[in-house]
């Protein structure tokens, strides 16, 4: 019975029909799932080249001072004068991140956390320099508080070079030399 059903020229022409309809379907979901992951694996490059160059050149940044002297030196001018207050300039080191935030799953799972803690030290230094600029800093608090505060944002961006390194150290592609 089988065999007559096949032996039919036009159910063995449909059924060699549904195997290339089959086949072609298999073929093109296994090219656009390839495409797909090479889209993928640049979206990574991109932001890891991305990312990279933005906390990289925190990182030097913060290099090229050293923190300890310079809190040293401002410490120091605050103590010897109860009337001076530091001047702390506004920093934004995080326009790549912010434009980019909703992707960020795109990042191999190693580098999300490292870098995701040291935007978040990033917006703890931003949040304590509105605090060092503001009226109440200036105005309303005495030296020793003003010192205290002071001293956090130090310890704060000393922070946010440790965790930029890492960071770096986490972009790095695996087997890439620094």
């Amino acid at each position: 019975m089988l065999s007559d059903w096949l032996s039919d020229s036009r159910v063995l022409a449909a059924v060699i029909g549904a195997a290339a309809v089959a086949l072609g379907w298999f073929v093109a979901g296994r090219r656009e799932r390839g495409a797909e992951r090479r889209l993928r694996r640049q979206r990574e490059r991109d932001m890891r080249a991305a990312l990279s160059a933005e906390i990289g050149a925190h990182v030097e940044a913060l290099r090229m001072f050293d923190l300890e002297e310079q809190w040293r030196l401002i410490v120091g001018r605050m103590e010897a004068d109860p009337a001076y207050v530091p001047t702390v300039p506004r920093e934004r080191n995080d326009v790549m991140f912010r434009a980019m935030v909703e992707e960020v799953s795109v990042l191999p799972e190693g580098a999300i956390g490292p870098v995701v803690r040291y935007y978040g030290q990033l917006f703890a230094v931003g949040a304590i320099v509105g605090d060092l600029r503001s009226n109440a800093f200036r105005e309303r608090m005495g030296q020793p508080e003003r010192i205290a505060m002071y001293t956090d944002y130090i310890g704060l961006k000393q922070e946010a070079l440790v965790r930029g390194e890492a960071a770096l150290a986490a972009l790095r592609p695996a087997g890439a030399r620094r």
